[in-house]
């Protein structure tokens, strides 16, 4: 296989330039600017002590392993039970799927539903890697 090759879907993707902005705003601040970032939803501070802690405890005191690809059912059960409590809508644990953040999300949905030319209806502006998911799929 050539390397160098793209799939022809390649063609409809606009670069994400979120990142492009976001180097312009450092230099930008390395120049003496006052920036508020907006560029890349990356929060402006550290993780907070008790996560470390909570995530050095959890590896010196278990073995890690991969999860089910679902996810970890008590994590599933209380996303339920949050749905239940906050929405007043009963969904079963066995149904809830979860993902590395709302993109992940979003591309397993429209791999499982979208057929060539489903037509997908999208916020406009909206984050463009969801346009980018339908389009993989062949949606529009």
């Amino acid at each position: 296989m050539n390397s160098k090759r793209l799939s022809s879907r390649m063609s409809h993707i606009v670069p994400f330039q979120a990142m492009e902005i976001q180097s312009r705003a450092r230099q930008l601040e390395q120049a003496g600017h006052d920036v508020i970032h907006m560029e890349i939803g990356e929060p402006d501070f550290g993780t907070p002590l008790p996560v470390i802690e909570a995530g050095k405890r959890a590896l010196d005191e278990q073995p890690m392993w991969y999860t089910r690809a679902l996810g970890l059912m008590p994590l599933r059960e209380a996303i339920a039970a949050f749905y239940q409590t906050k929405y007043g809508v009963t969904i079963e644990p066995e149904r809830v799927i979860v993902t590395a953040g709302s993109s992940a999300a979003l591309l397993l949905t429209f791999a499982a539903l979208l057929n060539d030319g489903d037509e997908v209806l999208m916020g406009d502006p909206g984050y463009p890697c969801n346009r980018h998911f339908v389009r993989s799929m062949n949606g529009v």
